[in-house]
């Protein structure tokens, strides 16, 4: 039988599951650090609904190092050294039934392919549906739905998708943050502002907007720490420039390019509040359970809002947004420029009350 027609085999509806339970279970996570904090709700919900399964996770190399949910081994996929196609190949031996694809793209449904996995879960699209079994129809236009809502489609086979969407979730072992806490961010009660947006500009609230949220968390007694890339470095001394007590020193700091993906998870952990744009930050403050508030530009956070029930998010429905672009295409940023810090404040400030100091 030409393996173009393999997936026809089955039919996968809910109610009729292929191949049943599942008795070891691999999944591919997203690459974009975002996408995999999300997708930790995903696994925390296969974690529940196959208490008996084995789960593997494929990790793109560098988070492998997170706290990732899992019932088994996190397996690191490095695309520098090994191709999709040879890492799939190389897992043939571990004997998985049920290899769920979240990744869109073709090599993650030829990595599955070719691990030799019978039952291989994964929507169409990027002319795949032939390297899946069965490959499953979107219920919905891309964007249109949260990111969560499209991974747990795969589920639904079991009879598995949510009304309520579950919270992303990053489980910490006693005493994991006191191991890897920055020594920098020890000290008073801090909140965190992550201007960073690896994916461009369009998603930045502006500078000078932090700086003056900055300040004025300053004054009203909170320490501030700016977290992000050795990049942003510029940004975080612009944002604290404001940030000075009388006596013209400050207990605030900027760590951006001082923390790895580690130190950066301990630092949020302990965060009482987090500020940040649409980015990887966000979704890791969201995954830590974090007090926080979401600033959406270019994106839309119907597509992408925290799965934290502590989240504020703050939008504006531009007319022109979201346009998805790494750039602003109209060179005004409307859609973050109109977001004002005074607002900002104040959903922080909520939180914060809500929070208290303790």
């Amino acid at each position: 039988m030409p393996i173009g027609n393999e997936f026809a085999r089955e039919r996968a509806t809910a109610g009729n599951p292929p191949g049943g339970e599942p008795s070891s279970i691999v999944i591919r996570t997203p690459n974009w650090l975002g996408d995999l904090l999300i997708c930790t709700a995903f696994i925390g919900t296969v974690l529940q609904r196959f208490p008996q399964a084995r789960v593997d996770l494929i990790v793109r190399a560098g988070f492998d190092v997170l706290p990732l949910p899992h019932r088994g081994k996190i397996l690191t996929f490095d695309r520098a050294r090994i191709r999709a196609g040879a890492f799939g190949r190389s897992l043939r031996g571990r004997g998985y039934s049920h290899f769920f694809v979240l990744p869109p793209s073709f090599s993650a449904a030829w990595m599955a392919w070719r691990s030799g996995a019978p039952h291989r879960l994964g929507t169409r699209g990027q002319f795949r549906g032939w390297l899946l079994s069965p490959a499953l129809n979107p219920s919905a236009t891309p964007r249109s739905v949260h990111l969560l809502r499209e991974y747990m489609e795969l589920l639904r086979p079991w009879g598995i998708l949510d009304e309520q969407l579950p919270p992303a979730s990053l489980p910490l072992l006693p005493g994991w943050i006191e191991r890897h806490r920055p020594r920098e961010a020890e000290g008073p009660p801090y909140v965190v502002i992550a201007p960073g947006a690896e994916y461009g500009p369009a998603k930045q609230w502006p500078v000078r907007h932090y700086a003056a949220a900055a300040a004025e968390l300053h004054n009203l007694g909170w320490r501030v720490v700016v977290a992000g890339l050795e990049k942003d470095r510029d940004l975080g001394d612009k944002i604290l420039e404001g940030v000075k007590d009388p006596q013209g020193v400050t207990s605030s700091v900027n760590l951006c390019g001082k923390t790895d993906l580690v130190s950066l998870t301990a630092l949020l952990a302990e965060a009482r509040l987090v500020i940040s744009n649409d980015s990887g930050a966000m979704h890791l403050a969201a995954a830590l359970g974090r007090p926080q508030v979401a600033l959406f530009g270019s994106t839309n956070p119907l597509w992408t809002a925290p799965l934290n029930p502590r989240a504020r998010v703050i939008t504006r429905n531009e007319p022109c947004s979201p346009c998805y672009k790494r750039a602003c295409p109209l060179g005004h940023l409307n859609c973050l420029e109109n977001l004002p810090p005074g607002e900002v404040v104040e959903q922080a400030l909520a939180l914060l009350g809500e929070e208290g100091r303790e």
